[in-house]
């Protein structure tokens, strides 16, 4: 387990850090902070940070109020000394507190039977889709062909999550767009050899959206 959680961590984690993706994101992500302070302020902080290049964002504000600790949460139905039990049986056992927490106070425990309670990656791997309109152009866009014909490793086909990336005619990948749930592995896995620092990918904005009348 140690072993392939080390080598999840060397080819994909580590390569996800490091791309030029996740720097956008955290651009992103800090571009939104002024929508604490409201609709205006968030508009004018996304604008800055698009002028800027994401070098001038927003400063976040601290949350108002941190969530409660669990023996203020849990105090009236379970005694402190026992929740100080189960959170010590529970990180020696590598087992999840919050299981334990729900149990112990008499949640009814919801069994995965493949059928009603599923996840989602499970459920597009049993032949469901992202729901999507027909007739929009595809938002995976393998912008130089002759790229993804020499490249070997085709990455982008293993490392989807949704199984939406098949090897196509003439070695040029295909997407099924009904499959794919955004998650942008293809563009930081993208190993094509030419490519720029971007890889050989275009990822455009798709319609239709993870939560499917199809699943």
């Amino acid at each position: 387990m140690r072993s392939r959680k080390k080598n999840l961590e060397a080819t994909y984690v580590r390569r996800r850090r490091e791309s030029w993706v996740d720097h956008e994101s955290k651009i992103a992500a800090d571009s939104r902070n002024g929508f604490q302070q409201g609709v205006v302020t968030g508009m004018i902080g996304m604008a800055v940070a698009g002028l800027t290049g994401g070098r001038v964002t927003p400063a976040l504000r601290p949350a108002p109020r941190l969530l409660p600790s669990l023996e203020d949460a849990y105090g009236s139905r379970i005694p402190p000394a026992e929740l100080k039990q189960m959170q010590e049986e529970c990180a020696a056992q590598g087992t999840s507190l919050h299981d334990r927490i729900m149990d112990r106070c008499g949640w009814p425990q919801i069994p995965m039977d493949g059928k009603l309670f599923i996840s989602h990656q499970d459920a597009l791997l049993m032949g469901g889709g992202v729901q999507a309109p027909a007739g929009y152009a595809n938002h995976v866009i393998f912008r130089r062909p002759e790229l993804c014909r020499s490249c070997e490793t085709k990455l982008c086909v293993e490392m989807c999550s949704g199984q939406a990336i098949t090897r196509g005619e003439e070695g040029v990948p295909a997407l099924i767009a009904r499959k794919c749930v955004y998650c942008g592995a293809c563009l930081w896995n993208c190993q094509a050899d030419g490519a720029d620092a971007q890889g050989n990918i275009e990822f455009k904005a798709g319609a239709g959206g993870l939560h499917s009348t199809l699943n």
